[in-house]
């Protein structure tokens, strides 16, 4: 398809009536107005919390996408508008060891030389093969990992980097047929630079129902899909990149502290704090901030927004989100792995059937450090 500029089809609308004086919003007109616009196609929606990079010529390009992937490109956050180019989109391909079946830029990073990488995840959707998977349902038969690309065009285009029979972070199992629930590496955050390493962290689902949490994982620049070690009880170690190939039974040490779906991580201005986004289905559901000085510990729960998220049972205003990811528009880094204590929020919000009406939608929160909560 020839590359288009248009308005975002994931109308970047105001969140903010939504939540008035942090009270839950109970009456339709508290929502925000989101208009629709036009779609590139039918896979052109919001599926993934928003990333974002600006190129050495100051503007920004960011994603917030589904598996045939789309950037918002613009002057400014404001002005952001959705090519229709499809920057990456997966094969397809049915072989599962190639990692290569649909995959969603989740992470991005633009390197002082213009060159761009991104942790990709990577579905490998076996209800969709006749004889891969004995379920026929979706979430039964999700084998999942992470897997590397890179931009040498600032993100107008992605490829695959390095060995395309390797994932950065794969299972330490091959078997797809009898699963029953999700299973694998999946959804990384944002990227966020600390001393001389890259951090993210991403979710795992293991063979036994149940044995879940989050993962940290780690590299060097410059980045490669064998330079990535994930940690463990005994420290950082290299990861499973592929259980066809690689007999390594890798298990990573789950972060403590916090639970839900980890949409964000970032370095707190003038501190020593990294604080995290995290959508929680606690009491209706939340939006929420948790915070650590090493990535593995988190602590100090604090409410951002309390708003029904995709898998609450309530739907009484007619909206659910989720996909939470804080930026700091005004950021002086690159990478937005940074903010300070007024971040804007960014939201994904859908209508009460899981799917629809999906829309990109952000507000200003407030930050507060541990130390001024009391």
């Amino acid at each position: 398809m020839k590359g288009r500029a248009i308005r975002a089809a994931t109308v970047i609308g105001t969140f903010l009536p939504l939540v008035l004086g942090g009270h839950r919003a109970t009456e339709a007109d508290d929502l925000p107005h989101v208009v629709p616009d036009a779609k590139c196609d039918a896979l052109d929606i919001s599926d993934a919390p928003l990333r974002a990079f600006r190129s050495p010529d100051g503007s920004i390009t960011a994603f917030a996408t589904h598996y045939r992937n789309r950037a918002l490109v613009g002057s400014s956050f404001g002005a952001m508008a959705k090519n229709c180019s499809v920057a990456y989109e997966g094969t397809l391909d049915p072989d599962p060891s190639h990692f290569n079946y649909k995959t969603w830029i989740t992470a991005t990073w633009i390197g002082d030389d213009g060159s761009v990488i991104a942790l990709g995840h990577n579905e490998y959707q076996a209800h969709e093969l006749v004889g891969h998977c004995r379920f026929a349902d979706y979430s039964s038969c999700w084998y999942n990992s992470i897997v590397l690309l890179r931009s040498n065009d600032r993100g107008r285009t992605f490829h695959r980097a390095d060995d395309l029979d390797k994932a950065v972070v794969a299972p330490d199992f091959a078997d797809t047929l009898g699963q029953g629930h999700p299973r694998g590496y999946t959804s990384p955050t944002n990227l966020v630079k600390w001393g001389d390493y890259l951090y993210t962290l991403v979710g795992y689902s293991g063979v036994d129902q149940g044995d879940s949490g989050r993962c940290v994982l780690r590299s060097r620049l410059p980045v490669t899909t064998s330079s990535w070690e994930i940690f463990t009880r005994d420290g950082f170690v290299r990861p499973n990149q592929s259980a066809y190939e690689d007999q390594a039974r890798v298990r990573c040490e789950y972060v403590t502290g916090m639970r839900g779906f980890v949409g964000s991580i970032a370095k707190l201005a003038n501190s020593n704090l990294f604080v995290a986004t995290v959508a929680e289905d606690i009491n209706g559901g939340s939006i929420v901030a948790y915070f650590s000085d090493d990535l593995v510990h988190w602590h100090d729960r604090q409410v951002l927004e309390q708003v029904p998220l995709f898998w609450s049972k309530d739907c009484s205003i007619g909206k659910r989100f989720s996909y939470p990811s804080l930026i700091d528009e005004n950021s002086p880094g690159p990478n937005f792995d940074q903010v300070g204590r007024t971040p804007t929020l960014y939201l994904v919000q859908g209508g009460c059937e899981i799917g629809s009406d999906l829309a990109l939608v952000k507000t200003k929160v407030k930050i507060k450090p541990p130390s001024e909560a009391h």
